[in-house]
């Protein structure tokens, strides 16, 4: 199933502009499939974030938001199929208490074949704001000639159906979930597919099994622990209706992949659906840290307590403070075993199907931020801009400046996009959007910078930052004053507005 975030984006996800477009926040998603009756159709969800629209009063004195949709699929510029139509959210008494989120349904019947999808959105009640507009590409295949799969519809939830509505499904209301993100509160991964023409490549009584399983989305590397299958009879279509447990499902990309074998267990079609997961990482005890099993681990070749508690220091900038915190407390001694269990821990809580790649990436990093930012007596990670190099990645843009004449040498780091690897990694809520970092070094001699400012969460946040930089010849007993008189060849606060 494809999916498109209006305002927001995530992996596969549109990006809109909010600024010179609509301000409505929408998620759109959508899938493919068929019926032996009527053929092909694609199915669209939208979910519209209720607080992203104006709500005005109806004629029952209740408040209501708005939005005119407008979907148009075009082959060559030709519409084959179309529909206007204003989609109206529930009704609430007070927006001060919080308005509603609704969502929308609806099929469009389209033959095989490739479109472009144009949808148009606006608030119904804002008439000044320009609609939102997008084309998305889509594509419908179902061969008469091989078996085929629907999309793979993720859930919300689903239940019997009583009496059908646009929501039903093989007897099933199905409630979709609109995204492919699912944050640590969510601990069930629920999904509905169909598979076509078993019956007619197979014959009719034939056996087949589906299968349905996790895999890791960048290795493509099975998941134990997240697989299912059951055994059908062909039919003109087949359904499958499952979920898992993900409550323990690690913070990472996957693909959830489903599978139709026949009774020589050969592949007749495969449908893959992307998801992300952001999970907490367990909590750190001695107990568990013991219990891990490193032989035959790459671990189990770290041999030498001083190279292990290297490795373990140059982690810091990428740890969360509970694993500081046990670093720290627990592995002052020289219990071999105990660092590489840890260690070990520490990598694969990240990367559970590549430990040992998550950990020699990350290492070339290191020994590149000890090349470039290291000085006497001190290692380029424990260093300000070694540790924000690590902790955040390389910035975007990097303005050096060692010969102002009345400031000490600085350098000015933005980053487009921020986020943090102490945290819980490809967490939407994790990230942040253009940040800015100062340093400088006052010494003038070594190679030492240290961070004065930032923007970002978490970070030193010094409104006077300027009157430091420039300190060596400009001095202000003012707390209030935040600012420097303009100097000759002064290009701080042009820099840190503008970085080049």
């Amino acid at each position: 199933m494809k999916k498109y975030l209006i305002i927001f984006s995530l992996p596969f996800l549109l990006i809109a502009n909010s600024l010179s477009a609509s301000n409505v926040t929408a998620y759109l998603t959508y899938g493919t499939f068929s019926t032996p009756a009527k053929g092909p159709y694609l199915e669209t969800y939208l979910s519209v974030i209720g607080n992203s629209l104006k709500f005005v009063k109806n004629t029952n004195g209740k408040f209501q938001g708005a939005v005119d949709i407008s979907v148009a699929f075009k082959q060559n510029g030709e519409i084959k199929n179309a529909q206007k139509y204003s989609l109206i959210s529930p009704e609430t008494d007070d927006t001060v208490k919080g308005v509603p989120n609704f969502i929308d349904q609806q099929r469009y019947v389209l033959a095989n074949g490739a479109y472009d999808m144009e949808l148009s959105i606006a608030d119904k009640n804002n008439p000044g704001e320009k609609p939102f507009v997008t084309t998305v590409p889509i594509k419908i295949e179902f061969p008469e000639i091989i078996m085929g799969i629907s999309s793979i519809q993720l859930l919300e939830s689903y239940v019997k159906a009583t009496s059908p509505t646009i929501l039903t499904k093989s007897g099933y209301d199905l409630m979709p979930y609109v995204s492919n993100y699912y944050p640590e509160n969510i601990t069930r991964l629920k999904f509905y597919a169909e598979m076509y023409q078993a019956k007619k490549i197979l014959g009719e009584g034939e056996k087949l099994i589906v299968t349905y399983y996790l895999e890791s989305y960048e290795s493509k590397v099975r998941l134990s622990d997240y697989n299912g299958f059951n055994k059908q009879v062909a039919n003109d279509v087949n359904i499958l209706l499952s979920e898992f447990n993900i409550e323990s499902l690690p913070s990472g990309n996957y693909n959830l992949v489903v599978e139709v074998r026949d009774k020589e267990n050969k592949i007749q079609a495969q449908q893959k659906s992307f998801i992300q997961r952001t999970n907490k990482p367990a909590a750190l005890s001695f107990d568990d840290i013991k219990t891990i099993a490193i032989t035959n681990t790459f671990v189990s070749n770290y041999k030498k307590i001083d190279s292990i508690r290297y490795y373990i220091k140059c982690l810091r900038p990428i740890s969360s403070s509970s694993e500081i915190q046990f670093a720290e407390n627990q592995l002052k001694g020289n219990e071999l075993e105990l660092m590489q269990q840890y260690f070990y821990n520490f990598w694969k809580s990240r990367n559970a199907l590549s430990p040992e790649m998550a950990w020699l990436d990350y290492y070339q990093e290191v020994m590149k931020v000890n090349k470039e930012f290291g000085t006497y007596g001190l290692k380029g990670f424990d260093s300000d801009r070694g540790r924000v190099y690590l902790q955040y990645g390389p910035p975007d843009q990097r303005t050096k400046n060692n010969s102002e004449p009345s400031a000490y040498p600085y350098e000015i780091w933005e980053y487009y996009t921020l986020v943090d690897k102490t945290q819980i990694i490809n967490n939407p809520g994790n990230r942040q959007s253009s940040k800015n970092f100062v340093f400088y070094n006052p010494d003038l001699v070594t190679n030492k910078y240290t961070l004065i400012h930032s923007e970002a969460r978490g970070e030193i946040n010094n409104v006077r930052w300027r009157l430091l930089l420039h300190k060596r010849d400009t001095q202000s007993p003012d707390l209030d004053n935040e600012s420097v008189p303009t100097q000759y060849g002064g290009n701080a606060d042009d820099n840190f507005n503008n970085p080049r």
